[in-house]
């Protein structure tokens, strides 16, 4: 690419929907931007987050943001961008790097970076605001990093013997104690007075770690066992605590509020380790001790949620690096229905989902210390397919040789088995299950199944409209306008290059909106230099949300050659001017300006007859 310098000079100078940046500071991002574009490869760096497939010229994939269970999520190997047709998201990989893993542009860049060994100084790439934040969220890790050497080193002193004898109680080998960084926080410690000596107050204040009482400062998790909670970065960014002695009435775990670099319903226990398993699947559990005692027996691929429901985020993290999931949750009441919730989560979101059931023992962590291993791997190996737990657990309640249970029984199997099966097979499948659990004939279940859903649909379609009608207004002709003036900006950016009659078709005037205008002027003049334009450059700089999704959606589509691309221009280019001038009729009519109504009434009328004479 030439004179890539003095493209992203002109490009940065553009002032909206653009960083600003102190002077000296655009060197820096455009030789990073520079970099990691060149020698990054979009569908590398996704597919190593969720499967693709290849479709046409394009992958495909069900989309990381959003449930969904028809594939709307597109990677196009040629653009070097992404975008979803459901959910609307899209841009290049810094942009598809900075949703995944919650990043800021520049943490994203330094990620990218990283992986393709690209050695930068990032520390003047970043405006004053963002500098801040990625300070505060390094010292953070800084400060959860030197917490749990503290930790881990406190385990192993002579006057800390009480935690080591509790964790021989739970039978916990010396090995696997070390590769999960176990660590104790003694009542009496100096870890708050260490900390102050390196951080600020602010920085202490933000971990979360501590609790002020008394004018007093403690640590939340003194007296507990310590579990270090890791990103899938291998970074300490929490802590789990665990009271050694059960006399105490204090509550048995604790865990780290959220916190800047922390948030419970985006992170698994274990997954840093278990996401390098060959296993198929993860077995996902709910306690630390779980993990830990799966982990000790080989059983490498269990992850557990931190104290809390799994929730969409969980589903998303997991299909990253696998599409099939066995759910091995307490075997209480609580943990059934759990189990019920989270299985319906993970099933909603794409995964293949089993769930096992572990009699005898009431977790996972006190079940294969029962057993053993290999009753625990034959329990999974039995697990049922998600589908079919759910029929056992609604069948246990009913006795269905009563006729009004069996009737109830009917409806609530219609309900939760039958509606939420997209797949006709499938569904096909569970009404043969449920005629034979009631002696009722198929064809009557099928036709009572088609009334139900017919109802039901049109309660979702109702729902579905007044949700429209709140969250999704008719567009103003201003909003129409910038999106008609997007899409001819990525029409263009695409096509100039390769011809010059689309080149010389658009001028400024073409375009109302300054923002665009000002991109449109940039690429212009670039592309008149000889410059090879890289879409995916283009959108390193923008940071509007509904521009990228613009950008993004419209560059997928496409056009076979240039002459439907000009085709499609000269028609963005009427509908442009449509748009405006009714724009501008507005601002006449309120001014009072009859002579201007005038002339815009005749511009709209030529516009309208040239449109016309183009159709006979």
């Amino acid at each position: 690419m030439k004179n890539v310098k003095r493209y992203f000079k002109k490009f940065v100078e553009i002032n909206l929907n653009c960083p600003k940046k102190h002077e000296g500071e655009h060197d820096v991002l455009e030789r990073i931007v520079e970099q990691v574009l060149n020698k990054v490869d979009i569908v590398d760096i996704v597919s190593s987050y969720i499967p693709l497939k290849r479709v046409g010229v394009n992958f495909r994939a069900l989309c990381p943001f959003h449930s969904e269970k028809t594939p709307s999520f597109y990677v196009s190997p040629a653009k070097q961008i992404f975008h979803c047709f459901g959910c609307g998201v899209g841009g290049n990989v810094i942009h598809f790097v900075m949703r995944m893993e919650n990043l800021t542009f520049t943490e994203a860049l330094k990620v990218l970076a990283e992986k393709a060994k690209i050695d930068i100084d990032f520390s003047q790439s970043q405006s004053a605001k963002d500098r801040a934040l990625a300070k505060q969220k390094e010292e953070l890790i800084n400060l959860h990093k030197d917490c749990f050497e503290y930790f881990r080193e406190q385990l192993y002193l002579r006057k800390n013997i009480e935690a080591v004898k509790y964790i021989i109680k739970r039978r916990i080998a010396k090995d696997t104690a070390k590769r999960f960084g176990l660590g104790f926080c003694p009542e009496k410690n100096d870890l708050y007075d260490r900390l102050s000596q390196k951080y600020s107050k602010e920085i202490i204040d933000l971990s979360g770690i501590f609790l002020e009482r008394n004018g007093k400062n403690y640590c939340r998790f003194e007296g507990r066992l310590i579990f270090p909670i890791f990103d899938t970065m291998n970074r300490v960014i929490a802590f789990g605590g665990r009271i050694i002695s059960d006399a105490s009435a204090a509550p048995k775990y604790m865990n780290s509020p959220d916190t800047l670099i922390f948030s419970k319903s985006r992170i698994l226990y274990g997954l840093n380790i278990a996401k390098q398993s060959k296993e198929n699947e993860f077995v996902v559990v709910e306690g630390y001790m779980d993990v830990i005692a799966l982990h000790q027996e080989g059983i490498d691929n269990a992850v557990g949620v931190l104290g809390t429901a799994l929730t969409q985020d969980h589903s998303f993290l997991l299909r990253r690096y696998k599409n099939e999931v066995v759910l091995c949750l307490d075997s209480d009441e609580a943990g059934k229905k759990a189990a019920i919730r989270s299985a319906d989560i993970l099933y909603q979101n794409g995964l293949m989902v089993r769930v096992m059931e572990l009699e005898g023992a009431k977790d996972p962590d006190e079940y294969i210390k029962r057993f053993g291993k290999d009753a625990f791997l034959l329990k999974k190996q039995n697990s049922m397919f998600v589908i079919d737990y759910k029929v056992k657990e609604l069948k246990n309640q009913y006795d269905l040789t009563k006729s009004d249970q069996k009737f109830r029984f009917v409806r609530e199997y219609f309900e939760k088995i039958l509606i939420p099966i997209s797949n006709e097979v499938e569904r096909q499948e569970y009404i043969k299950k449920l005629s034979d659990l009631t002696g009722v004939n198929e064809n009557v279940i099928s036709k009572e199944f088609s009334k139900t859903t017919q109802k039901e649909l049109k309660r979702i379609e109702n729902i579905n409209y007044f949700k429209q009608i709140q969250q999704k207004p008719v567009l103003s002709d201003f909003e129409m306008l910038k999106k008609n003036e997007n899409y001819l900006l990525s029409l263009y950016t695409e096509w100039a290059p390769k011809s010059e009659e689309i080149k010389n078709l658009l001028t400024e005037e073409d375009f109302y909106t300054e923002d665009v205008k000002n991109i449109f002027t940039a690429v212009k003049n670039l592309i008149n230099e000889g410059m090879e334009l890289s879409y995916s450059m283009l959108l390193s700089f923008v940071t509007d949300e509904s521009i990228l999704f613009d950008l993004t959606s419209f560059s997928s589509k496409g056009f076979e050659n240039a002459d439907t691309a000009k085709k499609a221009i000269e028609e963005l280019k009427v509908k442009i001017k449509t748009l405006g001038l009714k724009l501008e009729l507005k601002a006449a009519q309120q001014q009072n300006d009859n002579l201007k109504i005038t002339q815009i009434l005749d511009e709209l009328k030529k516009l309208k007859a040239g449109r016309e004479g183009e159709g006979r």
